[in-house]
């Protein structure tokens, strides 16, 4: 499991909704100035974080809304979108290339086919970045599935209840 924090915006019935903290050196480190990434990063708004649905039936006490907790993904379930991420625009740019290539042959009959290639690498991308979003929505409601809650953040509680004045 690969482990991530996250803060319980709701909680109804057994289910809570949360949402994953911004994990990012570009406001929190030293070196803001200096570093690249947080330069570029201020280029761009920050885009807001989806809110996630997860069963907590199995947790020992139900957390309580602004708390931490550890979500965990499913390792198999990451990498392989993390490949079908990557590999599917290649796939796709490779084999629209290659299909427009030999269409433009067939057809045009002609020596130099680049415009068929590069006409047809750009239907391949698109095609590919369309499929990816229509996978992406058909399996966004089986998210739970393979994210979940391990655990209330303990360290979280522990300086909520210093905060408030309540240790010994």
């Amino acid at each position: 499991m690969i482990e991530q924090h996250a803060r319980v915006v709701a909680v109804e019935g057994d289910r809570a909704k949360v949402q994953t903290e911004r994990q990012s050196g570009c406001s929190g480190c030293s070196a803001k100035s200096g570093c690249g990434t947080g330069v570029v990063a201020q280029l761009f708004p920050t885009r807001s974080r989806q809110l996630l649905d997860l069963p907590i039936g199995h947790l020992h006490r139900r957390p309580l809304p602004g708390e931490r907790v550890v979500i965990g993904i499913d390792e198999g379930y990451l990498y392989h979108n993390t490949w079908l991420i990557y590999a599917a625009p290649l796939a796709g740019l490779l084999l629209g290339a290659l299909g427009g290539d030999a269409l433009a042959r067939a057809v045009l009959e002609m020596g130099t086919t680049e415009l068929g290639a590069i006409l047809g690498s750009l239907l391949g991308l698109s095609t590919s970045f369309a499929w990816m979003g229509h996978r992406a929505r058909r399996n966004a409601a089986r998210v739970s599935e393979n994210v979940r809650i391990l655990r209330i953040d303990p360290s979280a509680t522990a300086v909520a209840i210093r905060d408030l004045g309540l240790h010994a």
